[in-house]
């Protein structure tokens, strides 16, 4: 009996001390201003050159340029095959028949993933509601790689890029020819 009453004091003191003790405090998020987004840009990608000059360079033409590959892509032409899916995002009222030029070989779970991943900046695609899964019917030649980072400069943020991602090099009136869809979904 009495080490039970050891026991349950020893658990009492515990959980006053728990009770007691500051919460641990989420970090609170602050959007990230602009030299914020150089210095995150400069952290991941200053290695890739030869100086700080040069960096620099590489960041000023990524911001005038806006290019959707990164500086190091080497155009690479292949044929999609019948029956390869892709998924791309779609903005309000745009219709999955006018398919966009790019497209993912990556599962798109949420909007901000589209940001994030592909660097969709917000003044390419200001809305973004759903994601759909579309079929090669037909061969396709594409562009493919990897996403470029972006400096999305609407909403101050470095959008770091890394997904896979395929260009269509056909003109946008004949993209869906070559194309079915397999599945729309809603994503947030």
């Amino acid at each position: 009996m009495r080490i039970l009453k050891r026991g349950a004091a020893l658990l009492l003191l515990l959980v006053a001390a728990c009770a007691a003790a500051p919460a641990a405090r989420e970090p609170a998020w602050h959007p990230v201003g602009v030299e914020d987004v150089h210095a995150r840009w400069w952290a991941e990608q200053r290695w890739r050159y030869a100086s700080d000059a040069a960096a620099e360079q590489g960041y000023q033409a990524l911001v005038t340029r806006q290019s959707a590959w990164p500086e190091w892509h080497q155009k690479d032409v292949v044929t999609l095959p019948v029956g390869l899916r892709f998924q791309m995002a779609l903005s309000p009222g745009q219709p999955v028949e006018r398919p966009g030029a790019f497209g993912t070989f990556d599962l798109i779970p949420d909007v901000a993933w589209v940001r994030r991943v592909l660097a969709v900046k917000v003044a390419w695609k200001p809305a973004i509601d759903r994601v759909v899964t579309y079929e090669v019917a037909t061969p396709l030649d594409a562009d493919v790689g990897t996403v470029g980072p972006q400096i999305d400069e609407g909403t101050h943020q470095y959008l770091p890029g890394g997904g896979s991602q395929f260009e269509m090099q056909v003109p946008a009136a004949e993209r869906f020819s070559h194309l079915k869809v397999v599945e729309v979904r809603a994503i947030r």
